[in-house]
């Protein structure tokens, strides 16, 4: 819940856009990954394992090599209403609430601490502490970069990235609602199917006042190769973008039921 409630206060003109992405399928069909009661499990051909017990994990991403499960746990303890409430025994450092990026095998072996947040936070609805979060987690198409957010401006999001296995992490910059290509239309010959690219959200000014929020194209070494404007679902289709996370498909979903409802 808290994590709803961080992200619609940072990015709040992207909540519609944060309510589709987590409705996305996973990335086989036949496969995939949940939480349940605070637990990650793992299914396929019709039969869910248990793999993870802390109580504390959510927002779990199946690795493109299928071997993996990323999710995020959270600080022990509960929130009720606004107030949050350590668990017993439960000593939180300078009252910062540090979510942790995690990996374990479907099989539940070898989990491991990735990254813990203890950087970038913003205040929560609980005056008496501040979070430290993550979400977003994000694959490059061979599954050779992991790609997260955490808090970090008012307006914005940090983008980080690293190598499979936690190392080498660093943050590339401002970042909303990122979105990695698997493939996309072919118009342009000095960058093809784009790859690996980064699509992703960022607040801007205009000259003589006043804001926007637009998106993005960025190459895998983030660097910037232009704007794409502030309508997700037109530019998707446009280019025909395939997501790594699949969550193109929620967007052709929604267009089909809205066409239904249209009569056309």
């Amino acid at each position: 819940m808290i994590k709803r409630i961080l992200i619609s206060l940072i990015l709040p003109l992207f909540f519609v856009t944060t309510i589709l992405a987590k409705e996305a399928p996973s990335i086989q069909e036949t496969e995939k990954v949940f939480t349940k009661d605070g637990n990650i499990y793992y299914a396929s051909n019709g039969k869910a394992a248990q793999v993870t017990s802390s109580g504390r994990d959510e927002y779990p991403m199946l690795h493109p090599k299928e071997e993996w499960i990323y999710f995020i746990r959270t600080t022990a303890g509960k929130w009720i209403g606004d107030k949050y409430y350590p668990a017993k025994g439960e000593v939180i450092k300078d009252g910062v609430l540090q979510d942790e990026l995690w990996r374990v095998k479907k099989d539940g072996t070898q989990a491991k601490l990735l990254f813990r947040n203890n950087r970038f936070a913003i205040d929560g609805p609980d005056p008496d502490y501040v979070s430290a979060s993550i979400y977003n987690i994000q694959f490059s198409p061979d599954g050779d970069k992991v790609y997260f957010e955490t808090p970090n401006w008012v307006t914005s999001a940090g983008l980080h990235v690293m190598n499979p296995d936690g190392s080498r992490e660093r943050m590339l910059g401002p970042g909303n609602q990122t979105k990695i290509i698997l493939s996309a239309s072919e118009r342009d010959p000095k960058y093809g199917s784009c790859r690996g690219f980064i699509i992703s959200s960022h607040h801007r000014y205009w000259w003589f006042g006043g804001s926007y929020d637009w998106w993005y194209l960025f190459t895998p070494d983030f660097k910037e190769i232009g704007p794409l404007g502030d309508d997700f679902d037109y530019f998707t289709e446009m280019g025909d973008i395939i997501y790594t996370d699949h969550s193109e498909k929620t967007i052709k979903r929604s267009e089909k039921l809205k066409s239904r409802v249209n009569g056309s």
